[in-house]
């Protein structure tokens, strides 16, 4: 099996990245800060190593061309950055939620994109479930894909639908990403698809899994952020009904997902084509 490490891709074939001494976040204790820059968190042990170096090392810097540093954090970052924005994100899937969604370190991982002023403006995460016995239907629907114990942890009339028909197909090994969210004033900086390409690929390395896997309310997919993220397909439909992301209410939701033979596609169109205007720019300024 080929490892890389991408600290050492990027000491050999890119200028060093400059340092940050990012201010503790108001929202967390600085104990549990914790976090990891990017690249240094990264090893390629599956997929095509030249492609996935190249791609992390551009994604890297498209980040910080847009004044945002990307580092790994403790799940529990992701739980606390949630509940001090809620006026801009609904509540956290439990699944993300270490307290009741049975996640641990080595079965996910959270990204952050914080400012120069070490405020977090931009977040991303992702699970692996394995599922060789069982598929995204039933473990939704019985709420096990939520709750590490569902008969304890889930609200008394919360329940999930699911009719989307590729929700019957999805099994194996499953990456579920989700707990995405940009600050207003990041939006429109072309963050999703650099986030949400960074966890595809980082998952495949990590896990090497069959099925890359999100749900999406039904009017943030008429805003077209399945096809900013990069996903192929998406189903109908997956419904939350009086789950903590409404409580007094549903939510559709559609099933967004694509396969394993699908994922270096967009890994190498991203390499080839994010911000060649800019990188043209930079090159005729050099000459």
């Amino acid at each position: 099996m080929s490892t890389q490490s991408l600290a050492g891709t990027q000491a050999r074939n890119a200028r060093p990245l400059e340092a940050t001494a990012a201010a503790p976040n108001p929202l967390m204790k600085p104990a549990r800060l914790g976090r990891s820059p990017l690249l240094s968190g990264i090893t390629i042990e599956h997929g095509p190593v030249d492609l996935l170096g190249r791609f992390f090392l551009k994604a890297d810097t498209a980040a910080r061309r847009r004044d945002v540093t990307l580092s790994f954090a403790p799940m529990q970052d992701l739980v606390d950055i949630n509940r001090g924005n809620r006026e801009t994100w609904r509540a956290l899937l439990p699944l993300f939620d270490p307290a009741s969604g049975g996640i641990t370190d080595e079965d996910s991982f959270c990204i952050v994109g914080c400012n120069a002023q070490g405020e977090v403006v931009a977040t991303q995460a992702a699970r692996l479930y394995r599922w060789d016995n069982t598929t995204f239907h039933d473990e939704a629907q019985s709420l096990r894909m939520f709750y590490a114990d569902p008969r304890r942890a889930k609200r008394a009339d919360e329940r999930v639908d699911v009719t989307a028909p590729a929700a019957k197909r999805i099994t194996g090994r499953v990456v579920f990403a989700g707990g995405a969210w940009y600050r207003p004033d990041y939006r429109g900086r072309k963050l999703a698809p650099i986030l949400t390409c960074i966890s595809r690929a980082y998952a495949y390395t990590r896990w090497k899994h069959d099925f890359h896997t999100s749900i999406m309310a039904e009017e943030v997919c008429k805003g077209g952020m399945p096809q900013r993220s990069g996903y192929t397909k998406v189903d109908w439909e997956v419904m939350l009904r009086r789950t903590v992301v409404h409580p007094d209410g549903d939510v559709r939701c559609g099933l967004t997902w694509m396969d394993s033979s699908e994922y270096f596609d967009g890994i190498a169109d991203f390499v080839a084509r994010f911000d060649t205007q800019v990188d043209v720019g930079v090159d005729k300024r050099r000459a």
